[in-house]
């Protein structure tokens, strides 16, 4: 049976959710002559809504948010097979220097989403987004084909919402689509090499080493410029945890486990 009708787990053809996601750009393209916004991430379910704003003859320009931490390869595939994206860089500037100000990232503080991922939000432009319903929970519950931005209230247009991982993957090999070599060497995510949602950061640092150098350097610069001051409500930074040097919250951090205090209910609150 070829790709292009072999069913998916429902019982839909890829020709079939092509179509959908093909009508869905047609229906809600934007009518003041102005261009779709395209967020692109060099993933692969970005190289798949590419494809398909390219069928369905829509106007788009593209856009990739540069964070300076991701994956040389990926870097490198966008470069190369979307010279046509453009790149846009955060009024925030170096990442690492950033960590400076904000301190370092944590699961449950991911300032460097807001500023480097989603920093770039035009203002009376309607987006394009890849994101899909099977990728968590959270994005199956706030996410629909047709979302409004909670920044700006301009439609987001989520073609493949409702398309599983599988789905993905017919259609790329099934339309020849190029995608990113990192893939093929295992790795389900791409983006950010230290991003503190990844369970992998040992591997992606024995990887990628100097990005392993610049978040150390990092984390020694904010160890050396807060340790021992007061934050603004009075409390030292750092002081809630038993860190003897910054080394020592380094590991942690990159452990994912329990803020080492004294307290064994503690849930891993983040430090900064």
């Amino acid at each position: 049976m070829s790709e292009q009708i072999k069913l998916n787990r429902c019982g839909v053809s890829l020709d079939e959710l092509e179509r959908a996601a093909v009508l869905c750009l047609q229906t809600f393209a934007p009518e003041n002559g102005v261009p779709y916004y395209g967020c692109f991430s060099g993933g692969k379910d970005s190289v798949v809504i590419k494809e398909i704003a390219r069928r369905s003859g829509v106007s788009v320009d593209w856009h990739y948010n540069v964070t300076t931490i991701d994956q040389p390869e990926l870097c490198k595939f966008i470069k190369r097979e979307h010279p046509d994206v453009t790149w846009e860089h955060s009024k925030h500037g170096n990442f690492f220097k950033r960590i400076l100000t904000n301190g370092f990232p944590t699961r449950r503080r991911r300032w460097c989403c807001e500023e480097y991922k989603e920093t770039q939000t035009p203002v009376g432009r309607r987006m394009i987004f890849g994101i899909r319903a099977a990728e968590s929970p959270r994005r199956r519950n706030a996410w629909k084909q047709v979302t409004a931005h909670k920044r700006t209230g301009e439609w987001v247009i989520n073609p493949i919402i409702s398309w599983t991982d599988d789905d993905v993957w017919s259609y790329i090999r099934s339309r020849e689509i190029p995608y990113c070599s990192l893939y093929d060497e295992g790795f389900k995510r791409l983006g950010c090499v230290g991003c503190p949602m990844s369970t992998r950061r040992r591997a992606d640092f024995a990887r990628w080493p100097r990005f392993e150098r610049l978040w150390r350097k990092a984390f020694r610069l904010l160890w050396e410029k807060r340790t021992g001051k007061l934050q603004r409500g009075g409390v030292e930074w750092f002081g809630d945890a038993k860190f003897d040097s910054w080394e020592e919250m380094f590991e942690w951090w990159i452990s994912n486990d329990p803020l080492p205090t004294d307290d064994d209910e503690c849930e891993g609150l983040p430090l900064v």
